[in-house]
């Protein structure tokens, strides 16, 4: 085989240097007269191939002014390399100047002397990567100059490592001092407000979850760590998740909001404040289209809605104020900004006319100073207008009273000298007005009563205290007649200006008085005798105020309490109600004050024994002409029928547990022989097993009621509250129940009510009765109606039949305990009247209430409503 031998050292150096993708040169004297040169500095020259031979100042005269002559001929003569990067280069490139960017540099070449006989020069073109580095810097220079005009700060959550990184600005907006950029995530939560801490850490977990789509906005409060200062911030930002959705990078802004929310509460405040200011208020556009009317305008206007007012501001004015506003108030507001006068607005929903104290004026553009929209102040000048006239009426109404009392009306000086007195003095004594004024009115009276009058009147004057003496005077008719004449003393800006007084004929109330003085005697001993016969009374008697406070108690109450009657009258008697009952019992005392209706309540009362007994209080209000004027009630110890019904309820108990457990026995034995029955062949006797199954599903449902009796009356019944649908339950249980009937449609009527918290057994139990009673009492019937719907945090159902109904006189009753309504329709249906106690017991412990509606023989509907919550419901997450 043949063998090609390598050309010589110095052939193989030259192809080398001439084929290296790097630009190489080689420059030979003080002249830098280019020797070598490879293809690819010749092409970063530009100047053509032939360059050998030329000197390098020669080929590249642009680069005259940029040093690099200078720098090669310092190479050449100190012998020392020359490396220069990223430097900047002007060349000639088709004919225009450009620029590039090299790493180079200039290496000396010396003989065995040491002398420099030559310059290597060696180039990396860098221009791209210099120009995309000076791009990138710029962007970032326009992006941080950006976000510092913004006042934005940055952050970058690394949610493998739990770390932030950010920038001056954000650390700033939490308070930080200037130090380490990367701070742990935990550190940064610690400076959030408590108040918004758990909200923000869970908005950031959630972020970090594929599925959310990685958006992050929230507004929270920060407290400084360094400086204390509470601040408000917006932070938004992204989540960035690999191909197997793990979060790689978590990066957004913040910007400090407390401004922005300051105005925002400042804003909220104002417009609370216009909402709940008197007057109409307000805005439109220069075309006057109203786009706000505040609450007090809507109400004055008979608007409803804050949508209703929006309609142009023609609409608001009475038709024949229309061509006044289009003709001289609009032409005014626009030349001069600003309008006010009496104009008639329109009430939209009667129509009346409406005066009202208006100002108009333009709202300007605070930057270029013109005019964007108008606002509108007016005041409703109706009850204005009527009080002035009721005013002017009264006075005239005044003067004719004065004129036609029959009282005497006076005036005095601060001398004490008549200077007015009305027509009703001249009409008793026949004296002329002339003749009253001074001291003439003392002429008057009976002269044994005129200087005790005169005194008295001098005495108070100098004392400048209201005035008031009897006496008696002498009418134009020759009759005596007793007076009372009283004064008040006036002032004007602190001094005493006389009296203002009347003078009352009281002749027949003192006769009256002295009637009343002996009838009072009589009713004195009428009243002895009722606290006589009373004191006898078993029960305790007791008397109360229209007020609610006790006035009086029979001695049987006194000898109860062991205390004077003074520590059971006024509200100190509640302090001997058992403190378990306390609540309950003036809760019922109070509504029977209110809507005067019979006041009936079980309490314990506490006895000078020491030992609290049952009573049954019971009160009525006295009426006298239509009002309340007393209330009379009594209390009866039931301490022992109180006893006999626990012990009942105590019997019930154990009664129903023990029957519970045979019962189950029989009825698994019942189940056991059916199908035993059944297999045999023998389908008669199976079917009265199945018959027996059935009554015994029954007797467990009476038991399962007298227990539930018992709890409730015991107070031993149990609630399990859960958040549950409501819906759902209703459902359910309409379509269980539906299995049962098949004369019956179950129709379903819901309004969307959701979830709500109480104990869904229990108000499944009630939907079940409630659906079983309509079904068992309207047996002629083919549908029934279940209905809910959702009212002011109330969520209500109703089930309505169309059966035999209740009278009305007996729909109260029906939710007592064993109660069953009578007549011959209602006994031909079973049952112990159990369930609808039980079933308002429940919705009653539930915070509820339960009611009926019906009319006899048309039907019956039964409802229920309750709180969505408690009260107690725990936040949902």
């Amino acid at each position: 085989m043949e063998h090609n031998s390598p050309p010589p050292t110095e052939n193989l150096f030259e192809t080398l240097i001439m084929e290296s993708p790097g630009p190489v040169a080689l420059y030979v004297g003080r002249e830098m007269v280019i020797k070598v040169a490879n293809k690819a500095v010749i092409k970063v020259w530009g100047k053509g191939p032939n360059v050998i031979g030329k000197t390098y100042r020669g080929l590249l005269p642009e680069l005259e002014g940029q040093g690099f002559y200078e720098v090669l001929d310092n190479v050449y003569t100190s012998g020392i390399p020359y490396e220069a990067t990223d430097e900047r280069v002007d060349l000639v490139m088709d004919g225009v100047l450009q620029v590039f960017y090299f790493n180079f540099t200039f290496s000396p070449l010396k003989d065995n002397d040491g002398t420099v006989w030559g310059v290597l020069n060696t180039a990396t073109d860098v221009t791209e990567l210099v120009t995309t580095r000076q791009k990138l810097t710029e962007s970032e220079q326009r992006t941080q100059f950006a976000l510092q005009s913004a006042e934005l700060g940055t952050w970058d959550l690394d949610p493998v490592n739990d770390v932030v990184r950010w920038d001056a600005r954000c650390k700033a907006l939490y308070g930080f001092a200037k130090g380490e950029e990367v701070v742990s995530y935990r550190e940064v939560l610690k400076y959030i407000h408590p108040g918004d801490r758990e909200r923000i850490d869970k908005t950031v977990q959630d972020s970090l979850i594929p599925e959310r789509g990685g958006f992050y906005d929230s507004e929270f409060r920060t407290i400084g760590a360094e400086d204390g200062i509470l601040r408000w911030l917006r932070c938004r930002g992204k989540a960035y998740f690999n191909e197997e959705g793990r979060c790689i990078r978590f990066a957004g802004t913040a910007l400090d909001i407390s401004r922005e929310v300051q105005q925002r509460e400042e804003q909220r405040r104002l417009t609370t404040l216009i909402d709940n200011t008197s007057d109409f208020i307000s805005l439109s556009d220069l075309n006057g289209n109203v786009t706000y009317v505040n609450a007090a305008g809507r109400k004055m206007m008979g608007l409803d809605t804050p949508e209703s007012a929006l309609r142009h501001n023609t609409d608001f004015i009475m038709p024949e104020e229309i061509e006044r506003v289009r003709t001289a108030i609009t032409p005014d507001i626009l030349d001069s900004g600003r309008w006010s006068g009496r104009v008639l607005y329109r009430h939209f929903k009667t129509g009346e006319a409406i005066p009202v104290e208006a100002t108009s004026m333009l709202i300007y553009d605070p930057v270029t100073n013109e005019p964007q929209g108008r606002a509108s102040i007016a005041r409703d000048l109706r009850r204005e207008l009527a009080d002035q006239k009721a005013i002017t009426d009264s006075e005239q109404l005044l003067q004719n009273i004065t004129s036609a009392a029959p009282t005497a009306l006076w005036m005095s000086d601060e001398q004490g000298m008549i200077t007015y007195a009305n027509k009703t003095w001249t009409d008793w004594t026949g004296q002329t007005h002339d003749q009253i004024l001074g001291r003439g009115w003392l002429h008057c009276i009976l002269p044994e009563d005129r200087q005790r009058a005169a005194d008295k009147f001098l005495r108070d004057l100098t004392a400048q205290r209201p005035y008031e003496v009897n006496f008696r005077i002498r009418n134009k008719l020759g009759q005596i007649r007793w007076c009372i004449a009283t004064g008040n003393p006036q002032y004007r800006n602190g001094v005493f200006i006389g009296y203002i007084g009347a003078c009352t004929d009281v002749t027949e109330k003192t006769i009256v008085d002295t009637e009343l003085q002996l009838k009072n005697a009589e009713l004195n001993a009428q009243i002895s005798q009722f606290e006589f016969v009373t004191d006898f009374m078993p029960v305790q008697l007791w008397t109360a105020k229209t007020t609610g406070e006790l006035d009086y108690g029979n001695k049987r109450a006194v000898d109860y309490f062991g205390v004077p009657m003074e520590d059971i009258t006024g509200p100190k008697w509640l302090e001997m109600v058992h403190p378990d009952d306390r609540e309950a019992c003036v809760k019922a005392w109070v509504a029977s004050l209110k809507s005067g209706r019979v006041y009936q309540f079980e309490f314990r009362l506490l006895g000078k024994d020491g030992n609290y007994r049952w009573h049954l209080a019971r009160a009525l209000p006295f009426v006298v002409d239509g009002e309340i004027v007393k209330w009379f009630g009594t209390n009866t110890d039931i301490h022992e029928q109180k006893e006999l019904q626990r012990q009942k309820d105590d019997f019930l108990g154990i009664a129903s547990h023990e029957l519970k457990t045979p019962v189950t026995s029989i009825k698994a034995y019942a189940q056991v022989l059916g199908a035993m029955l059944a297999k045999d062949g023998e389908d008669k006797k199976a079917g009265m097993v199945a018959k027996m199954d059935a009554q015994l599903n029954r007797l467990t449902n009476l038991i399962g009621d007298l227990l539930d009796v018992t709890k409730i009356n015991s107070g031993k019944i149990q609630f399990n509250k859960t958040l549950f649908n409501f819906d759902d339950v209703v459902r359910d249980n309409v379509h269980d129940l539906q299995h049962t009937t098949t004369r019956h449609t179950l129709e379903m009527e819901f309004g969307h009510v959701g979830e709500i918290f109480s104990d869904k057994d229990r108000i499944g139990q009630v939907i079940t009765n409630l659906i079983t009673n309509a079904i068992k009492y309207s047996p002629d019937a083919e549908r029934i109606i279940v209905s809910t719907k959702m009212k002011d945090g109330q969520v209500s159902l109703c089930v309505q039949d169309f059966g035999i109904g209740i009278p009305d006189d007996k729909q109260e009753r029906v939710f007592e305990q064993f109660y069953r309504v009578s007549g011959s329709k209602q006994h031909t249906f079973p049952g112990l009247g159990l369930g609808l106690y039980i079933s308002s017991e429940i919705i009653k412990r539930e915070g509820g209430k339960m009611w009926v509606n019906s009319v006899e023989g048309k039907g019956s509907t039964f409802c229920f409503s309750l709180p969505v919550d408690s009260g107690d419901v725990i936040e949902k997450k």
